[in-house]
């Protein structure tokens, strides 16, 4: 993408996500950016240059700022019904395999009898 586009689709990202300049920067130099509030408006508005890596860092701390004022709005998926193949059968064999085969942590209905003792 050309830089000239970049700067005003991360405009166009902050104020979506709401965020002034100052709170734009506050996530932005929490995550390493090393610019100071003024590249960054700067930059927002296509008169200063960013290096790459610092593009990449205002990219990131914008897209978390999306992503926390947009998951709200996220659609939830359905719960596997029985005809997609997820049976319970299936599902507990995948959870033995991810614990390593151990036995689940819940006692036995019964306790067993001496006899059945090995």
């Amino acid at each position: 993408m050309a830089s000239d586009e970049r700067h005003r689709r991360m405009d166009a990202a902050r104020v979506c996500a709401e965020l002034t300049v100052q709170d734009l920067w506050l996530r932005y130099v929490s995550l390493g950016g090393t610019g100071d509030v003024f590249d960054l408006d700067g930059y927002l508005q296509g008169l200063v240059s960013l290096d790459v890596l610092q593009q990449d860092v205002l990219a990131q701390a914008l897209n978390e700022a999306l992503e926390e004022r947009y998951q709200s709005y996220v659609v939830p998926l359905s719960t596997p019904s029985a005809g997609d193949g997820w049976d319970d059968d299936r599902l507990r064999s995948l959870m033995d395999k991810l614990l390593g085969g151990r036995p689940p942590a819940h006692r036995p209905e019964r306790e067993p009898r001496a006899e059945e003792i090995p």
